[in-house]
């Protein structure tokens, strides 16, 4: 198979790479940072948010009369901020990356998905589950990610192609090992939550658990490329304290959070 995967470089997109370039699969691997060639990895420099980057991709892949049996979406990015202070760089970046960012290498790329290919779309163990303070900026985008690629499953099984929703959880990647370095650096700077941020991170962190190996992520990808009647939705090491603070009323979840964390000072 001929596979496109984006965030290649790193985390689960590398994982997924490496793992399918061993099985005997051609992947071509993007990121903005992109990794050393390899034995049935092709590596290439792309931007998600721009799409001249991915149409350059495009372009020579078809120079090559190259198609695609798959396509991968991974690449994201992860930020513990507020909705009260972040900054407006941030925000836009993190719905260019983990949303609109999926969105333009589906569209670029389809033209060359063959009949019956593959979309793959990773969304997060908390994309259909309440948001929690200091990660909503991040859960907005992988809900509405996830919301895309049940529309996209839709329109795409229209034309005979399937698309897949991938719901992780936490996994031993750079993005989750900056989950906590990104908090202390809110509480440093928040003029809100100073203290509160502080708390909630050291219970997130206990409250987590340990963080899977990435390689099961990359062998869920590989059995659902397998399949030739993959299900719509796969999740793999979500976390039950999650879910179950999610089925509790709304007003019973701000109670909890708040006995939590403590009560806010600000005046």
């Amino acid at each position: 198979m001929n596979i496109l995967i984006t965030g290649a470089s790193s985390g689960l997109g590398q994982a997924a790479a490496e793992h399918m370039a061993s099985a005997g699969h051609t992947v071509f691997a993007l990121d903005i940072k992109p990794c050393e060639p390899k034995n049935g990895i092709i590596p290439y420099k792309a931007d998600i948010t721009d799409i001249d980057s991915l149409t350059a991709v495009l372009n020579s892949l078809r120079s090559e009369n190259i198609t695609l049996d798959a396509i991968i979406n991974v690449a994201g990015i992860f930020h513990m901020d507020n909705l009260l202070e972040i900054s407006e760089e941030r925000l836009l970046k993190m719905i260019d990356v983990n949303l609109l960012g999926a969105i333009r290498v589906n569209k670029v790329f389809f033209p060359i998905l063959n009949k019956d290919g593959k979309i793959i779309i990773t969304s997060s163990e908390v994309a259909p589950l309440d948001p929690l303070p200091f990660n909503s900026i991040y859960s907005i985008t992988k809900t509405a990610l996830d919301c895309y690629s049940q529309a996209l499953r839709q329109e795409a099984g229209l034309l005979g192609h399937k698309v897949i929703t991938i719901r992780p959880g936490a996994f031993a990647t750079p993005l989750e090992k900056g989950s906590i370095p990104s908090m202390k650096e809110m509480a440093e700077r928040s003029a809100l939550f100073g203290g509160q941020s502080e708390r909630f991170a050291q219970i997130m962190a206990a409250f987590t658990g340990k963080p899977a190996d990435p390689k099961r992520f990359a062998r869920l990808v590989d059995k659902i490329l397998c399949k030739k009647h993959p299900k719509a939705v796969y999740q793999i090491h979500t976390n039950l304290g999650l879910k179950l603070l999610s089925v509790l009323p709304k007003k019973a979840q701000v109670w909890v959070v708040g006995i939590l964390v403590g009560k806010n000072s600000y005046q």
